[in-house]
């Protein structure tokens, strides 16, 4: 896929970054404002400097895309469009979005504004991509474990431009499926306040401390090619923690490559060894890596001893800071003046396409002196604070005229605020999205057919002994199976099933690629032979399937689905019958949730901190390719908390749970009271024992009493403190 033109899309965490990123050729800019983004810590930029660096962006012909990338509580959504909307109308040229509530609401209130996709937004294949389409999506960013090939079929099958990362640090988790620094310190990576706890040490099951999770920075240079050649419409630099000389050193250095190769596809492709290492020498996080455009995961992405940063060499960064920060961008123009006695004096001053003319005060006649070419020329060259630079500037005169300095300087910047209207106003002009690409949003269940009267209770397994536990239990109306457990034994599971008069729904796989897609058949053989009412999906990846293939049974979405916001709810609604609440907010946040969607919270279960294409065996022992549920790594931390990390094999990903259960087994009578429509437990890794023993606690009222809660530690999660 043969491009002409790839943008350069760089980072910038404060004005001085932006500055380096235009000086050092970017094509457009992402930046965060005072809300809504996901680097909580950069210095972020205030109304006054995302209006002024879209002006100057706008001068340069660059664009600026603002992260309004978390997700948001509904108490704060009544901010949204005041936030955005001094900046909408000062010509932003996009957004970037994770929230789905979010999204429509920029959609509803903003129609001309572009919105991209956030990789916050996991989106890993065809069908997510097709989801946010229909949302309002005009760009995606996607997982960035996404492959080459993935990445070609997105491009090609939507339509969508796509945006990919190229350099920089990366998560171990796929982005936006991590709640490890949320549960484990309260500060929220889908909230920008990720305290990095993948960057700490860990010990082995042998013992030995290292750092398992921390992935090395990733590093494409010498894959410019084949990322061009995929269709990749953005290269994206990672960096908004970053100093001005990185954003300067990395964008010059991919600058100069990308049109390198734009310029003669068809020579050679080798990047100086000089080039490598002057990035080799900006803020490396141990080692580089190129990322999962080629590789599935390795024990050679990990930095394993060295999970810092190095710092950089000072000669290189005093040479960014001089070649970079210290020098001013400036736009090349030509200028022609007129100045002749007794007629106005005239000013034309033109780029390569925009022209303007400004008519100044009346020459008069010199008295003693009239002015030279040169005079005329040394006044109208000091161009000060504005970014022009005269290539050339001719004078016409006739040789007995006189201005006074203030008329020529006036005349000077009244031309040069005409030039800058002019760029302005051909650089800004909004084009209307294609509603072909960007449809609007639509209600796809009309009929929410699980709606019910009372609180129900609702089990999730994932395994037969589980399962085989959970049947004995008439409190429980609802059963979700993981269906890759009824694949593996679908003959003994329909007898079972059909043993006992419940409600089953079949829990699709958390992570959904392209290298899962063979067993979708099978999937929808399983719903379509009635014995599931409906469908347990994780993502957007599944709930688009399900559309496409005209699924008509009730669809629940898990909380991997973010809705935080009634916004998001009602969106939500549109597909699912009932939602899943997040196990990020609250109890007072979660009860301004409760209206007309029905929802659904977990009251018991091991939280996923993270869900990642890595995989520990693989890098700390070997792959053993076992069922899911049947592979099962220990990491320890500083403090001797024990993290279970489970690898399924079938879908090539990991889980890595929190040290102890949530369980709100002393929150019940609450909850009951709260509105939830279903109450959920949750059995990842519990054995038949395990599961007997919570379900008896929290269903047979009788023997409570006298019995200790089965585990001696668990949380309450979020329930009672929630995240910033």
């Amino acid at each position: 896929m043969k491009k002409n033109k790839v943008e350069l899309l760089a980072p910038a965490g404060d004005y001085a970054c932006f500055m380096a990123a235009v000086n050092a050729g970017a094509d457009a800019v992402y930046l965060g404002g005072m809300k809504f983004g996901a680097r909580a810590y950069a210095n972020n930029f205030s109304q006054e400097e995302i209006v002024e660096a879209l002006r100057v962006a706008h001068l340069f012909g660059r664009k600026i895309y603002l992260t309004v990338n978390t997700l948001v509580k509904e108490k704060e959504m009544p901010q949204l469009v005041p936030y955005i909307e001094p900046l909408y109308d000062a010509g932003l040229d996009g957004v970037i979005v994770q929230d789905i509530g979010v999204l429509r609401m920029l959609r509803k209130h903003f129609p001309g504004l572009a919105l991209h996709a956030s990789t916050q937004m996991t989106v890993t294949g065809v069908y997510g991509a097709q989801f946010v389409k229909a949302l309002g999506v005009c760009r995606v960013v996607p997982a960035r474990e996404l492959s080459l090939d993935e990445i070609r079929d997105i491009k090609e099958q939507t339509g969508l431009e796509v945006e990919c990362f190229i350099h920089g640090a990366m998560c171990y988790a796929y982005s936006g499926q991590c709640l490890f620094s949320s549960i484990i310190g309260g500060r929220s990576g889908n909230r920008g306040r990720c305290a990095g706890p993948c960057r700490l040490p860990y010990t082995d099951e042998k013992g030995k401390q290292c750092y398992p999770l921390s992935l090395k920075d990733m590093y494409t240079l010498p894959m410019i090619p084949k990322l061009i050649d995929a269709g990749i419409d953005s290269f994206k630099i990672e960096g908004r923690m970053k100093k001005p000389e990185y954003v300067a050193g990395v964008t010059s250095i991919y600058r100069k490559y990308i049109d390198w190769y734009l310029s003669a596809p068809g020579k050679e492709f080798k990047v100086a060894k000089e080039d490598e290492m002057l990035l080799r020498g900006l803020y490396l996080r141990s080692d580089l890596c190129n990322g999962y455009y080629e590789t599935h995961n390795s024990k050679d992405m990990i930095t394993m001893n060295e999970p810092g940063y190095g710092g950089s060499k000072p000669e290189i960064l005093e040479k960014l800071k001089k070649d970079y920060l210290e020098q001013k961008p400036v736009i090349p123009i030509r200028g022609e003046a007129f100045i002749f006695c007794q007629k106005p004096a005239v000013l034309t001053l033109s780029t390569d396409s925009v022209s303007v003319t400004a008519e100044g005060d009346t020459a008069g006649k010199a008295v003693n002196r009239p002015l030279t070419k040169q005079e005329i020329s040394d006044r109208l060259s000091k161009l000060g604070d504005t970014f022009f630079r005269f290539d050339t500037l001719e004078v016409h005169t006739d040789g007995c005229s006189f201005m006074t300095v203030k008329a020529l300087n006036e005349l000077r910047r009244k031309t040069c605020m005409e030039l800058e209207r002019g760029i302005l106003q051909e650089n800004t002009q909004r084009v209307p999205p294609d509603l072909n690409l960007c449809p609007k949003m639509g209600t796809v269940k009309t009929d929410h057919t699980s709606s019910c009267g009372g609180t129900q209770f609702a089990v999730l397994v994932s395994a037969k002994e589980q399962l085989t536990e959970t049947l004995l239990f008439d409190a429980v109306n609802l059963v979700y199976i993981n269906a890759d457990c009824v694949l593996r034994e679908r003959n003994e599971m329909e007898v079972l099933l059909k043993q006992y008069p419940k409600q089953y729904f079949l829990a699709l796989p958390h992570i959904l690629r392209k290298r899962s897609y063979p067993y979708l058949e099978q999937y929808k053989a399983l719903l379509e032979d009635r014995l599931f009412s409906g469908v347990l999906i994780r993502n957007l990846e599944e709930a688009q399937w399900l559309i496409n293939i005209d699924y008509n049974g009730q669809i629940v979405s898990d909380f991997t689905v973010y809705a935080w916001n009634n916004e998001s709810l009602d969106v939500c609604a549109g597909y699912f019958d009932r939602v899943t609440l997040p196990a990020e907010l609250n109890r007072g946040e979660l009860s301004s949730l409760l209206g007309g969607v029905q929802t659904e919270f977990m009251v018991y279960g091991r939280i996923p901190l993270m869900y990642s294409a890595n995989c520990i065996q693989n890098t700390l022992k070997k792959c053993t390719h076992k069922p899911d549920g049947q592979n099962l790594y220990l990491l320890t931390d500083r403090y001797q908390n024990t993290f279970p990390v489970m690898q399924n094999c079938l879908h090539c990903y990991n889980i890595l749970y929190n040290t102890v259960p949530l369980s709100l087994h002393g929150q019940m009578e609450k909850l009951q009271k709260a509105g939830f429509g279903v109450l959920r437990l949750d059995f990842t890794l519990e054995n038949a024992k395990q599961t007997r023993d919570v379900l008896t606690y929290y269903f047979k009222e009788a023997q409570r009493a006298d019995t200790d809660f089965i585990w001696k530690d668990y949380t309450n999660g979020h329930y009672k403190r929630g995240v910033e």
